[in-house]
């Protein structure tokens, strides 16, 4: 998916979970962006207690570890996960921040 999708997806009430790292958050993440690290997704999103078709966009640094994130919530049966790639790739194609709150740099 590209960036400029995904920021029209996550435009619609969308639980937008970064996979990464609290020393990656740090550095700049999607504002209103939940952080679970892609190992803990499973647990993370549970414990959250959403429905099995909530609509979920994970994102991470290169889109590798939030589709590793997206197959496990997906073998756990959640219908609606959406792999939004890499944070960078996000902020590139909206960096004024208008959806789902704002960029923080």
């Amino acid at each position: 998916m590209d960036a400029k999708t995904a920021w029209s997806m996550m435009a619609s009430p969308t639980v937008v979970i970064d996979v990464r790292t609290m020393e990656e958050v740090a550095s700049g993440h999607v504002e209103g962006a939940l952080n679970i690290p892609y190992e803990d997704i499973v647990e993370g999103v549970a414990a959250l207690g959403l429905d099995k078709d909530a609509p979920i966009a994970v994102y991470c640094r290169s889109g590798n570890r939030s589709g590793i994130a997206q197959s496990m919530l997906q073998a756990e049966g959640y219908t609606q996960v959406v792999n939004v790639g890499a944070y960078v790739d996000l902020a590139a194609a909206n960096p004024d921040g208008a959806v789902n709150g704002h960029l923080s740099h």
